[in-house]
This record gives C-alpha cells, structure tokens and sequence, in this order.
C-alpha cells in the first residue's frame, strides 16, 4: 500500500523555486498559474510518485520562469540557468584567488602607520577585485550572447540536468536548528569570558615542576577595559543575532540583512583592535624583544589578521543571503482535489 504524502509542499517547493526567478510584481499571478497548471495534470488522490513525476515534466525552474518573458532575449530561457551556474562557478572561484594573491603579495607592505597602510591595502583590494569581477561577468556573458545569436537549435537547446528531490534540499537549507542558535549564544558567552580576563587567561607559559606557570599576559587588560562599551555593542549584536536565529528558526532576507550588519561592525572592531599600539601588553612586548632576533618582524601577521577577518565576514553574509534565498516565502494557496 502506498503512502499517502503531502502534495501541498512539493508543490509549494516547485512553485517556490520558480517564481523566485521573476520580478516581484509577476510573481502572484505566476505562482497561480502554475498551481492551476499542476492541479490539472494530477491525479484526484495523487500520490508522491504522481507529484514528482509531474514536477519532473514541468521541467527546470529557471527555465519555467524565463519562458514567462516575452520578446527578445540577450540570453534565451534555455541558456540562462547555464549562464547563471557559470557566474556562481567561476566569478567566486577567480576572485578568491585575486584576493589571497593580494593579500600574499602586501604582507611585507604592512610596516610604518598602520592605518594608512590598511586603507591603502583595503582600497586596493576593492579596485583589483571589482575589475576583474567586472571583466569576468562582461566576457562571460558575451560568450552566451553569441551562442544565443549564432549557435545552432542543437547548440541553444542543451538538456538541463534537474532532479525534483533538490527541492527539499533547497527547503532545508533554510532552516536553523536550535543547536545551530544556541552554540552561537555559548561562544558568546565564552569570548566575553576571555575578554575580561584576558590578562589571567592568555600569555606565554613556561613549564615548572609545579606546572605551567604564565610569564606574561599577551594583551593589555587596561585598554581591552577601556574600549569595553564597543566590545559590548558587538557582543548585544551577536547575542540579538543568536536568539533572532532560536525563535525565528529559519533564514529570512531581513536576518540575513542583520547578520551583514553584524559582521562588518565585528569585523571593522576587530581590525581596529588589531591596529592599535595599545592592544599588547608591555611586558608581552619586552618579552619579545627579548626573546626573538632583532631581524625578525611579524608585521605580516597583521596581515594575515586582516585577511581571515575580512574573509571570515564576507563568506558568513554571504552564507546567510544564500539560506534566505532557500526560505519558502510565497504564500500558499490550496489544490482544490488534493
């Protein structure tokens, strides 16, 4: 005996995933369409096997919404799911590299005023990484614009691979789990910890028979005090973030929106603190010039500081728009036989 499913939210996925490809202003009388479009093929008590067979028949949703337009095309509906997939591929994949090959090559630049320096690295970075960005997308395109134009029936009419089942993938993508939430609120926790005893926590130790003993603390705990109220706004930041996570329970474009706002106000914190001449404390500071050769310089790993922030904060909002974009936001409307 089969089991009997709920239609309802493999057709909403379907409807879902396809109206997301149309302006804002189609997509009501396309989601409707498409319903009544779908109700017609199934079954009176359709079954799994029936919807999913119907979905795949449907076909791609990026091609299901790009036959929606009208008129002509610089890429037609059949190419611009391909086109689309090469953008995703590609432009990230190359604009990773131009980004580390940067930030490899300024490493031994990071010496004299360092935020002049930061500035000048940063404004760099954003030129380098919006020129390429740009040529990439303009010959990327113009490709697809002379297959469209010029390229065969065979050429423009490529079968596009698409299994139905991805649609709950996309669904789940969405979701934020409890645990997800409230890991977030436990580190948060544990880094204001650490922040206000810095001094006790983080040093150099040396090993002694009674055990590890510290010799001196790394950061200064009178400045870490200081700019404390700035290290609070972020920490209330994180923890809005975290518990907007635990009762919302799924990614929406708004927390996304949040979550960006998070990151660069974490993230420009922490370069700030990097920068700043008091951060370390003095006895860490004689510590070193004791210890480590006159001819060594760690300059670099400002560098590398700046680097794994900036990174750290643009893959996470990214990673957060992405999720929204999975989120089912259409509203739903009934099958009148399902």
């Amino acid at each position: 005996m089969r089991k009997k499913v709920n239609v309802m939210d493999w057709v909403e996925l379907y409807v879902e995933e396809v109206v997301k490809h149309v302006p804002a202003g189609r997509r009501d009388e396309l989601a409707e369409s498409l319903r009544h479009e779908i109700e017609a093929k199934l079954p009176a008590d359709a079954m799994e096997v029936e919807v999913k067979r119907v979905l795949d028949e449907m076909g791609h949703p990026a091609v299901v919404a790009a036959r929606v337009h009208k008129g002509q095309y610089v890429i037609g509906p059949t190419l611009f799911p391909f086109y689309v997939s090469i953008l995703k591929l590609v432009v990230p994949i190359v604009l990773a590299v131009v980004f580390a090959g940067l930030v490899l090559a300024s490493i031994p630049t990071f010496s004299g005023p360092v935020l002049p320096t930061l500035g000048t690295f940063l404004t760099n970075v954003w030129d380098a990484l919006w020129n390429v960005g740009i040529q990439l997308i303009f010959w990327i395109t113009l490709v697809f614009f002379l297959i469209e134009r010029y390229g065969g029936e065979d050429v423009k009419t490529p079968k596009m691979k698409w299994d139905v089942n991805t649609l709950r993938e996309r669904e789940r993508g969405g979701r934020i789990s409890k645990w997800d939430a409230g890991i977030g609120l436990f580190f948060t926790a544990v880094w204001f910890g650490v922040y206000v005893n810095a001094e006790r926590l983080i040093g150099i130790y040396e090993s002694t028979t009674t055990g590890f003993t510290m010799v001196t603390p790394v950061f200064n705990q009178t400045f870490l005090f200081d700019v404390i109220g700035l290290f609070l706004v972020i920490v209330l930041l994180q923890v809005g973030l975290g518990l907007w996570k635990w009762v919302k329970g799924r990614w929406s474009y708004a927390l996304a929106s949040y979550n960006l706002m998070y990151n660069i106000a974490s993230a420009t914190f922490i370069i700030w603190m990097a920068s700043s001449p008091r951060l370390f404390d003095a006895r860490f500071l004689a510590w070193i010039e004791a210890n480590v050769p006159a001819g060594v310089s760690f300059n670099w790993v400002f560098g590398i500081v700046v680097a794994i922030t900036i990174l750290a904060a643009v893959f996470d909002s990214i990673d957060g728009f992405r999720k929204a974009r999975k989120t089912p936001r259409h509203d739903k409307r009934a099958i009148a036989h399902i």
